[in-house]
């Protein structure tokens, strides 16, 4: 009985690695395909389609993360370009088309691989003798712009990165703000720009949108995030009828900050949240949502008062509060959270 459960485990583990191995692939083809590497995107298409054959707008991936999975197109455009043209026949005519980065229709390829393969088939005809001509003089040619590989990589990893940062949001939720909104757009023109690079002037802009897409990214917070509620009791009471009037106008400041924060309207929220916190200065909570404005206020603005004033208000925050595990994933970014440590473990900020 051991046995059995021993080698159910090691076949579970089998099919996991498995799973996982096909879309690392598939993302490492999808790298060479954007250096030109065609050799690499034959060997890590085959390994992709070996580990799942059928093509997918969304094809799922990890957890619920999914991506255009499209490895035919990218394998047959390999083929193409190292001369291989009835392999990269065959692929187009099992592609449903170009995933992520688009190098031309199917029929596009398809004619074009047809015409070469026609071409590699026909023999050349017998040379006829022409009489010599004069060697005219040669002109120089002016040098077209030059792409610095180096630059080009970096664009891909911020890419990468940028894709890395719009699955988070995506795990807390954050697919419908309109900082997410804005980061898909960015990575779009990213994607588009690094495809159609013709200079470093090219990849420069595609880095700059790239950058802004992971910034974007970053930002985006789930909407409706509830605040933080003040425990009433089930007697109604003197005492708690008159807490509760006390207290109705402070909820309503903190809501109303707190929306102004998932808005992504950083500099009225500080604003609110500087306000409350005078009010109520033993509590973590403000001093967490107050640092967290101010941090993104200097994401955007590259101001270093900004950053100042998030480390003192996150370590006021870690002082009234335990925070076991960091500040919760559902209601701030990866770029808040790591501050927010940052600013714990360096006191002088």
């Amino acid at each position: 009985m051991k046995r059995h459960v021993l080698l159910g485990i090691a076949l579970l583990l089998i099919a996991s690695t498995a799973l996982g191995s096909w879309y690392d692939d598939y993302n490492d083809g999808i790298a060479a395909v954007r250096k030109g590497q065609w050799q690499i995107v034959i060997q890590k298409m085959t390994s992709a389609l070996a580990g799942n054959s059928k093509e997918n707008n969304n094809a799922r991936t990890y957890g619920n993360i999914f991506i255009n999975y499209h490895p035919y197109y990218y394998r047959g455009f390999a083929y193409l370009r190292v001369g291989q043209y009835e392999k990269a026949i065959s692929d187009f005519e099992k592609t449903e088309g170009p995933g992520e980065i688009d190098r031309g229709s199917i029929d596009e390829l398809m004619q074009d691989a047809k015409a070469k393969q026609a071409a590699a088939n026909t023999p050349e005809p017998v040379p006829q003798p022409v009489p010599p001509t004069p060697v005219p003089r040669p002109v120089p040619i002016p040098a077209g712009p030059t792409i610095d590989p180096a630059l080009r990589q970096q664009v891909s990893v911020a890419i990468t990165a940028a894709n890395q940062s719009l699955s988070s949001a995506r795990d807390r939720r954050a697919g419908s703000s309109g900082e997410y909104q804005k980061a898909m757009g960015a990575l779009a023109d990213a994607n588009q720009k690094a495809a159609t690079a013709k200079s470093n002037d090219d990849l420069q802009a595609a880095l700059a949108s790239a950058n802004n897409a992971k910034l974007f990214a970053d930002s985006a917070m789930p909407p409706n995030v509830p605040p933080p509620t003040i425990p009433t009791t089930t007697t109604a009471s003197r005492p708690v009828i008159a807490t509760n009037s006390v207290l109705g106008d402070t909820a309503k400041r903190v809501r109303h900050a707190l929306e102004s924060y998932f808005n992504g309207d950083f500099e009225d929220a500080a604003s609110q949240f500087q306000r409350l916190s005078q009010e109520m200065p033993r509590n973590g909570w403000i001093w967490a949502f107050l640092g967290a404005s101010q941090y993104s206020q200097y994401a955007f603005e590259a101001d270093e008062s900004y950053r100042t004033a998030a480390f003192q208000s996150f370590r006021k925050a870690s002082q009234y509060r335990s925070w076991k595990g960091g500040l919760p994933q559902k209601y701030f970014s990866k770029r808040i959270r790591t501050a927010f440590e940052r600013a714990k473990g360096n006191r002088a900020g």
